[in-house]
């Protein structure tokens, strides 16, 4: 197991801080959930994904790729969770900050034949971003995007996954 050299305390009410640095590098954020295991005799804290690979949201994916004919990418809000896309693995593209921090504000975006970075590269896409909110939490995305335009069709369908998603992940 690694060590980071960092000691905490347990204060009186059983609660411990994890430092900055580990928070940063981790990816956590103060109103993330963390699972908590023993494994071996260790106490293990792991970060919960409220998005996960699951049949319904491969099929949902599927489904909007076939009728839309652009890429789709469903995402946690630092990671992808899953995605059609036909000249990429979706397992070798990481969201750039540009993409992280318009997820992290919450709101609907999207651009028309814009240079856009989505993932460390700038091209120029169309593309739509939806958050996905549960019970006031952000909890990830739909990402749509292509080198063709989006259409008002993509765009409404787009709006119904994100509903459909939120509903079915409450």
């Amino acid at each position: 197991m690694e060590k980071s050299g960092i000691t905490r305390r347990i204060d009186e009410l059983g609660r411990i801080v994890i430092p900055k640095e580990i928070r940063k590098n981790l990816k956590i954020n103060s109103s993330d959930e963390l699972e908590i295991k023993i494994i071996n005799g260790n106490l293990v804290l792991s970060k919960m994904e409220s998005l996960e690979t699951d049949r319904v949201i491969t099929n949902l994916v599927f489904a909007i790729n076939k009728e839309t004919k652009k890429n789709i990418l469903i995402t946690s809000k630092d990671n992808i969770i899953d995605g059609k896309i036909n000249d990429r693995n979706i397992h070798d593209l990481s969201l750039s900050d540009y993409a992280l921090k318009t997820i992290n504000k919450r709101q609907s975006v999207s651009g028309f034949k814009d240079n856009v970075n989505l993932f460390n590269k700038e091209e120029e896409l169309s593309y739509v971003i939806e958050p996905l909110i549960i019970n006031g939490d952000l909890v990830g995305s739909i990402i749509l995007y292509s080198e063709e335009n989006i259409e008002s069709k993509d765009k409404e369908i787009i709006a119904f996954c994100k509903r459909f998603l939120e509903n079915y992940l409450e």
